[in-house]
């Protein structure tokens, strides 16, 4: 297949951005990030992937990164973290999101100074900042490259690319980490972050599903996003039997779906912003 002439032309700004780099890409395994490993892989000097392994992430996701490395034969490193230990992220304000990431890439760029690499990539791109990422304010502190907002890609054009390059990943679901199941103001813990996981493991595989969100609220409220399309066939009498055995047995007391579904950020929804 060939790539429309404007997706060929912001292709080929990553690939001369990259030439000649040592290169770190923080590597989650998602959609994004592989795109960025594996064109740095092909054309940058270096490239060394870093994911982190940390309670907001399902091991799933690890185990996928991983596979992503192998199979590309591409440097990676597992950065252990516990971002617990931050009071200030346990307090879940509305910039958790930037108190996150910004001791996530100290420690990362403590990896880059150390190994002489030249560059750390994020793979954000345009799409995000439509919606409220104070993650940005940490990137743009720290001096991290985001290739895809500076060459302005979107999220279809980069799995167009990953399709151009026939990537098993090109059409891997988004994934937040479980923080972002939380409302803002209510504290983050371990409980609540296995209650979310768990529940959202359960799901998928039980009912075969790619896409959804638990959301936990007070009182142990869990609030189900599913995609539209996959509401007829889970909302049986009887799948939402289980459904409420399994999660209550989790420890959600009020077992609850949304009716508009999966959307991604629908916790920003109570924060006013003009975005």
């Amino acid at each position: 297949m060939d790539l429309p002439n404007i997706i060929e032309k912001k292709l080929k700004n990553i690939i001369s951005f990259l030439e000649g780099k040592k290169v770190i890409v923080a590597f989650s395994g998602g959609v994004d990030s592989s795109l960025l490993a594996f064109l740095s892989k092909k054309y940058a000097r270096d490239t060394l992937l870093i994911t982190e392994s940390s309670v907001l992430y399902p091991e799933e996701e690890i185990n996928e990164a991983i596979q992503f490395a192998n199979n590309y034969d591409i440097n990676h490193m597992i950065l252990e973290r516990d971002p617990l230990k931050n009071e200030e992220f346990q307090c879940n304000p509305s910039n958790r999101c930037y108190i996150c990431k910004t001791v996530l890439y100290n420690d990362i760029l403590e990896i880059k100074n150390k190994k002489h690499f030249d560059i750390i990539l994020d793979g954000s791109n345009i799409d995000d900042l439509s919606d409220y990422r104070p993650g940005m304010q940490a990137l743009e502190e720290l001096k991290i490259s985001t290739p895809y907002i500076d060459f302005k890609i979107n999220k279809n054009e980069i799995r167009e690319i990953c399709r151009f390059y026939n990537l098993y990943v090109q059409s891997k679901p988004s994934m937040a980490c479980f923080s972002s199941r939380i409302p803002y103001g209510q504290i983050i813990n371990e409980e609540k972050l296995m209650m979310i996981r768990e529940a959202e493991r359960f799901l998928k595989n039980k009912f075969n599903l790619k896409q959804l969100r638990v959301r936990l609220h007070e009182n142990n409220l869990g609030r189900i996003e599913f995609l539209q399309s996959d509401l007829p066939k889970v909302l049986t009498e009887q799948n939402m039997k289980k459904i409420r055995e399994k999660l209550r047995n989790l420890g959600f007391i009020y077992v609850t779906v949304d009716l508009a579904g999966f959307r991604s950020g629908s916790m920003n929804q109570v924060l006013n912003l003009d975005l």
